[in-house]
């Protein structure tokens, strides 16, 4: 079983001045779930956004349709307006045919649903593993301060935060398992775990890398 045949989805905290964070998340058969591409830029135009996206996917990942990209930050915002209004980047992005879902933007769970995935599986690794190159938001996860007036939020000062709020978007998606048929080969799901984590065991983080962090 390769990647190819992994479901997954992917996670988006957008902006164009401000850094958009993009990962892709493969939800691995036993539960656990692997970030194995990063995009972090800043000033990318939502057509561009989609084509890097698709390019990216097929061609260096060499995976199929994702079930959805979550995405929150301004991409979808109307600032309270009533009135008509233009076109937004989450709508452009759709129709550049990505299945495009609104982030649950609930910060304390969010918190929450990630530290809980950054624990270890009895797997003897996290429930989400990410790979070493996605370097951002490795060193954001790792720098990140609570609140001091609020331990379980996201201290207000540190602005580096568009990884952090990405994969925050991804864990509160409520994704779930690639499900494996009972034709698959004995040994198949083992193998691919294997070639999953094989190049993430150097970087892999858990809740004991972040205790520190929102």
């Amino acid at each position: 079983m390769k990647w190819r045949d992994l479901e997954w989805f992917a996670s988006l905290d957008g902006g164009f001045n401000a850094p958009l964070a993009l990962y892709w998340w493969l939800c691995l058969p036993d539960g656990r779930f692997h970030i194995c591409r990063e995009w972090k830029e800043s000033g990318v135009h939502a057509e561009d956004i989609a084509t890097r996206f698709w390019t990216v996917t097929r061609e260096e990942l060499g995976l199929g349709r994702p079930r959805y990209v979550v995405a929150g930050g301004d991409i979808d915002a109307k600032h309270g307006l009533t009135t008509p209004h233009g076109e937004t980047v989450y709508e452009t992005l759709q129709w550049y045919g990505m299945p495009m879902k609104r982030a649950d933007r609930d910060r304390k769970n969010g918190w929450n649903r990630l530290h809980s995935l950054l624990r270890l599986s009895p797997y003897g690794t996290p429930w989400l593993t990410i790979d070493p190159s996605c370097k951002y938001l490795i060193r954001t996860l790792a720098a990140a301060p609570s609140d001091t007036d609020d331990p379980d939020e996201l201290d207000s000062h540190f602005s580096d935060d568009h990884g952090l709020e990405s994969v925050r978007y991804g864990a509160m998606s409520r994704p779930t398992p690639t499900a494996i048929l009972r034709t698959q080969p004995v040994g198949g799901v083992g193998k691919l775990l294997q070639e999953a984590m094989r190049a993430n065991q150097p970087g892999v983080l858990g809740a004991d890398a972040v205790r520190r962090s929102a």
